[in-house]
């Protein structure tokens, strides 16, 4: 399972990077590139999951492992969160929320 799973993220690590080398990216390329990268990271956050949740697993690191672990995890978590308001806020002022609202109340309704 490990050697897979370091292929696979190697794979989008790869990806991400030749994708990054295109000049004058057109505005689909860079929302295609946006997916790649999040599909990378829930690709990711998957395996951290499932490596946290497992005893045999997490239990191998010792205190100083898990310590720098868990910093890197809620920097990079903190970090991206804080974007991710960021982003939100500007979408919002954007009218996006709008568009989100209108969106739910067209699935919800039916006949």
């Amino acid at each position: 399972m490990g050697e897979q799973w370091v292929k696979e993220c190697s794979d989008y690590l790869n990806q991400i990077r030749e994708a990054q080398t295109a000049e004058a990216p057109d505005r689909l390329e860079l929302v295609r590139l946006m997916h790649l990268a999040l599909l990378a990271l829930n690709h990711s956050v998957w395996g951290w999951l499932q490596y946290v949740n497992n005893p045999d697993i997490i239990g191998k690191f010792n205190r100083d492992e898990l310590n720098e672990i868990g910093n890197f995890l809620n920097k990079f978590a903190e970090e991206f969160l804080e974007y991710d308001i960021k982003v939100t806020k500007a979408g919002m002022e954007k009218g996006l929320s709008e568009i989100k609202q209108h969106q739910h109340l067209q699935q919800s309704f039916y006949v």
